[in-house]
């Protein structure tokens, strides 16, 4: 990485990639094929329309024509690339109280993004696992969960979900998109997703759970297709810029649409959780940039200085998308790559979707140029060297009443609680080190315990079974795991229960040197300790002898004793000892 210098009054020169910005050069920008094309393109995408996609209320029929063509891209991205994205949502119940996602994923406790005092009745996730790449899931377990997915975005998913075009969003909010958590029903911008509002509609829902949702789209995309259709433009740049634009916003408030489906999701602030190990809480760029290999097309010309109408003429770019896998440290200057008109042009061509039909994602879908900038954060030398996109750093912050500020839509936190608030421009930022956040993991379903049965054991020839009124707790110890049954963790304190079963025990031949008033001496003992009220600590284990006894002896060493006790349970003396040491350690 380059050395970049920091504000001139420090006189040292500052190292940490993304202290400087980095305006866009329109020169660079026509060289990279980003503006300035004179080609023309034909938009010929045929085929389905994806269900989920398909459901446009109170639209003007001409308006919905010109959305055709973006249509249709958003429908072969989604089914090429959003299935594992969406599976992680809709083949798993994320709102479930045992969910390891709602746990805070920051070890810093004193901000929101790490823990905030909730309702204890909410079950809410404050970050979704990404199943879909557990590394104890089989191939075909991952593709179940997003044939699973598939069909629920095609049928519970679709049949929930409504289009509509507004008129007046992007003029009075800068919006180009927006999911409303309930049907629209007529309803002003200003009156829109009021907690008592969605709670009266979930209470409607038919289908148990499922939320009727509308997602309203700006209706100056259509209208500036419209209006390029009509000076002649629809196979040039812009009219191609735009299209693309509209397909991207309808898979941005997707991915909104998909959390917000469950009326579970409701909470007084209408948060979202974060996605896997993304730094930024937005579910919509989140999804967007799983599609494109980590990268969100944006347009250069920022949506906060377009209030005059839609213009796509000075070009897009990548936004480089912040991640845990990969960054540490949040860029005061975020990176952008230019977008070149011929990679949106191939998205558009059905031509280009045949040919790339063995590999769509990296051969037509991800800016795979882009793919060594990914983990870098900054510009990446070797891209800007490339000619193939021109580079532009632009500022994360912004100025306020009160000092600098990182930008962050309203309730939308980082992850990393050093980068949400203020900061001082020029001075270098801490690492976070690795410790500051955990992401939740997958855990892999729980697999019944083995049970040694009497007819499995075919050594042994008594059964031994002991009960007590409550449940055990086996122990824990790896190398005894698989005999869990027949070690149970003593109880205390309990009433217990004990039957011996013995299947076909052979006689033993008395011993020799037993007379009859010893016999009878031993009679004398047992009825003495029989009336004793106390419970046996121990159940004695027979078991037919391997060698005959020696006449002279009537007892047996400890080793032996040991040796033999060993043998019955089918385990070590080392691995028995440490079951009884940890039985009187519980």
């Amino acid at each position: 990485m380059t050395p970049q210098t920091s504000s001139p009054r420090h006189s040292r020169v500052s190292t940490q990639p993304g202290s400087m910005s980095r305006k866009w050069d329109k020169e660079e920008l026509r060289k990279c094929g980003a503006i300035g094309t004179t080609e023309l393109r034909d938009l010929d995408l045929q085929g389905e329309i994806h269900p989920v996609f398909a459901n446009w209320v109170n639209t003007d029929p001409e308006l919905r024509r010109e959305l055709e063509q973006p249509l249709h891209l958003a429908s072969r991205i989604l089914e090429a690339a959003g299935l594992p994205w969406i599976s992680d949502f809709l083949a798993h119940d994320i709102f479930v109280e045992e969910y390891p996602g709602r746990k805070p994923s920051s070890r810093c406790s004193f901000t929101y993004s790490a823990t905030t005092p909730s309702n204890s009745e909410e079950v809410v996730p404050r970050s979704i696992l990404r199943h879909h790449r557990a590394p104890w899931a089989s191939a075909e377990q991952k593709e179940e969960w997003i044939r699973t997915a598939g069909k629920r975005l095609r049928s519970k998913m679709a049949s929930s979900l409504t289009w509509q075009l507004d008129v007046d969003m992007f003029h009075e909010r800068g919006w180009v998109g927006y999911t409303c958590r309930h049907p629209r029903d007529g309803l002003p911008l200003d009156e829109l997703d009021e907690y008592e509002t969605i709670q009266r509609w979930d209470k409607k829902c038919k289908d148990d759970r499922w939320r009727d949702q509308t997602i309203l789209m700006t209706a100056e995309f259509p209208s500036r297709l419209a209006e390029l259709r009509r000076q002649g433009k629809e196979k040039g740049e812009e009219y191609l810029l735009t299209a693309f634009m509209a397909a991207v916003t309808m898979l941005h408030e997707l991915g909104h649409a998909i959390y917000w489906k469950d009326t579970r999701a409701l909470t007084r602030d209408l948060r979202e959780p974060y996605y896997g190990a993304d730094l930024q809480m937005e579910l919509g760029d989140s999804f967007v940039a799983s599609l494109f290999g980590g990268w969100t097309p944006v347009p250069i010309r920022d949506f906060a200085q377009l209030r005059d109408g839609l213009d796509f003429s000075e070009g897009l770019a990548w936004r480089q998308s912040l991640t845990w896998d990969l960054h540490r440290l949040r860029p005061k200057h975020r990176a952008h790559y230019s977008i070149p008109v011929d990679y949106v042009a191939r998205l558009f061509s059905e031509k280009c979707w045949i040919e790339a039909k063995g590999n769509v994602l990296k051969d037509l879908v991800m800016p795979m140029t882009l793919e060594p900038a990914l983990k870098d954060i900054g510009i990446y030398t070797q891209v800007a060297t490339d000619h193939q996109h021109a580079t532009a750093a632009i500022a994360d912050y912004h100025c306020t009443g009160q000092g600098w500020i990182w930008n962050r839509l309203p309730g939308a936190r980082f992850r990393i609680p050093q980068y949400d608030g203020y900061l001082c421009p020029d001075l270098d930022l801490p690492i976070a080190t690795d410790d500051v956040i955990e992401e939740p993991k997958p855990l892999p379903p729980l697999q019944p315990s083995p049970i040694i049965t009497a007819a499995a054991t075919t050594t042994t020839t008594v059964g031994t079974a002991i009960t007590t009124t409550d449940d055990t707790t086996p122990f824990a110890s790896p190398q005894i795991r698989a005999k869990l049954d027949m070690f149970p963790k003593p109880p205390r304190g309990r009433n217990i229960k004990i039957s011996i079963n013995v299947k076909n025990k052979k006689k033993v031949a008395p011993r020799r040197g037993h007379n009859e008033k010893e016999k009878e001496k031993e009679k004398d003992k047992t009825k003495e300790n029989s009336k004793k009220k106390t419970a046996p600590s121990f159940v004695r284990l027979a078991k037919e002898e391997q060698t005959p006894l020696r006449p002279d002896l009537s007892e047996i060493s400890l080793d032996e004793l040991r040796n033999r006790l060993s043998r019955l349970l089918g385990v070590s003396f080392d691995e028995l000892e440490r079951f009884f040491e940890a039985s009187s350690c519980a």
